[in-house]
């Protein structure tokens, strides 16, 4: 029986992949013993996780309090709006604000929450 259609260059570069990946493994072997670490140990090291617990009351009320504060610092705003804002910022009832916009898991949800709870308060100064 005859093979026909097979290509001498694609067998070739196939066992050249071959013996790369296991020139690579004993290149890995090799600094495995030399510094006295797995290659394995260290990718499982290097793995970064996030915790999907919730923001409790204290980083709420910080994160909200910063994003208040950081409206009022940048100014443009009427008088009448960083008065408003100020009040919010000094009754600003923590508990209430998780009951109705939370939980919690990012400082963009709390920073998205802010807006839907002032945005009404926000207002630009006119250019005269």
């Amino acid at each position: 029986m005859e093979i026909t259609g097979v290509n001498s260059k694609a067998y070739t570069s196939a066992a050249a992949a071959v013996e790369e990946d296991e020139e690579l493994q004993e290149a890995q072997e090799e600094q495995t013993q030399e510094y006295g670490v797995s290659v394995k140990e260290k990718e499982e090291n290097d793995k970064a996780e996030f915790s999907s617990s919730d923001y409790d009351e204290a980083d709420v009320k910080e994160k909200a309090e910063n994003y208040l504060k950081n409206l009022i610092f940048v100014g443009g705003l009427t008088d009448a709006s960083t008065a408003a804002l100020q009040n919010y910022l000094n009754t600003f009832d923590v508990a209430k604000f998780i009951k109705d916009y939370g939980p919690f898991t990012s400082t963009s949800e709390i920073s998205a929450a802010m807006y839907a709870a002032v945005g009404s308060l926000i207002k630009q100064q006119e250019d005269e």
